[in-house]
């Protein structure tokens, strides 16, 4: 059910829904759209997942170190994001979220989040537990990814 409504609100988003967009983005929604981002992207669904990145100029960046770094210039590349997945879904990475917290910005009008995940791939053997943080615009319809950096 809270994929669904995910869906519903990621679908206003792209259909640039004109009102109530406020009431949409919240902790509650941005960690949602977190979880739905990680089973996506564990299950390699490159198309699913990269729906769930603001388009250019709200995108700001998704970082990672090595393997499979991104970073500088190439973090800041909306246009690569979805290669960059399908790379990354080549070598079965994998992310486990074993912490999430969520807060609104009232000033910036976006909701930063952060936890801890542990990342594992082909060419990475799972660890332990490690700190990411991330962002989403509220965005017409609900929040949509703009920052992520583990």
């Amino acid at each position: 059910m809270v994929r669904f409504g995910l869906f519903a609100l990621i679908a206003g988003l792209a259909a640039g829904a004109p009102s109530g967009h406020a009431a949409r983005c919240t902790a509650d929604s941005t960690k949602a759209l977190v979880r739905v981002f990680v089973a996506d992207y564990n299950a390699g669904r490159v198309v699913a997942i990269d729906r769930l990145w603001a388009p250019e100029p709200y995108f700001q960046w998704y970082s990672t170190i090595g393997p499979g770094t991104r970073l500088g210039s190439k973090a800041y590349d909306r246009a690569t994001l979805a290669m960059y997945f399908r790379a990354r879904v080549r070598v079965h990475e994998k992310l486990v979220l074993t912490k999430l917290g969520a807060g609104y910005d009232a000033t910036r009008n976006l909701v930063n989040f952060a936890g801890k995940l542990v990342r594992s791939a082909d060419d990475l053997p799972a660890t332990a537990p490690k700190d990411f943080k991330g962002a989403a615009a509220c965005r017409p319809g609900g929040p949509a990814l703009i920052v992520w950096s583990m």
